[in-house]
């Protein structure tokens, strides 16, 4: 799949905020790739197609984990979760997408995982630095980021954060999110 493909399928199908949104992380993923030394043409597609399902209904959603045998604990969980999988299993099997590097940034882009690739680090923190961004402590991650203390550091204080978040409204933590903590908690003793 090509970018002008990709931005046109998101354009028609995104609230104007949200396509913007994906834009930005595109570009923010693209910095970073550069930065890292990641395949940047990959990341920005996966930033551009991120949030492709975010809005779709939750039966939907629910429907296309059984169809595309996705982990069955996504059914315990809303569209916050969903979308990231969701997305990554339509991109595949509809629009014929196949670069396994590209559908994992795209499915992992909210919960992280253990041993990601390099460019499911960087879409993982573009989604959470993109410029709009205006979560409480944003610039500290963006000042990690940019400033050098690497990919990995930067992913476990993003997954230290929304876990804390979610624990604060208790909310399920979707395991995959705290196997990501623990996986780039680099002060454990392992």
């Amino acid at each position: 799949m090509d970018k002008s493909f990709a931005i046109e399928l998101i354009e028609q199908k995104l609230p104007k905020k949200r396509f913007e949104h994906s834009l930005r992380v595109a570009e923010t993923a693209v910095k970073l790739a550069e930065q890292y030394e990641g395949d940047a043409e990959k990341a920005e597609l996966a930033g551009i197609l991120h949030d492709f399902c975010k809005y779709d209904d939750l039966a939907s959603m629910y429907q296309n984990v059984t169809q595309y045998e996705l982990d069955s604990k996504l059914l315990s969980y809303g569209s916050e979760i969903l979308h990231g999988p969701v997305c990554a299993a339509i991109m595949k099997h509809q629009y014929h997408l196949n670069d396994e590097d590209v559908l994992l940034a795209i499915a992992h882009h909210t919960t992280g995982r253990q041993q990601m690739t390099k460019n499911e680090k960087i879409v993982f923190i573009a989604d959470y630095i993109e410029p709009r961004r205006t979560t409480k402590g944003v610039e500290e991650i963006r000042d990690m980021v940019y400033g050098g203390i690497g990919l990995d550091k930067t992913i476990y204080e993003i997954s230290k954060r929304t876990v804390l978040y979610l624990v604060k409204k208790d909310v399920n933590v979707y395991q995959t999110t705290i196997d990501c903590l623990n996986y780039y908690n680099f002060n454990d003793s392992k």
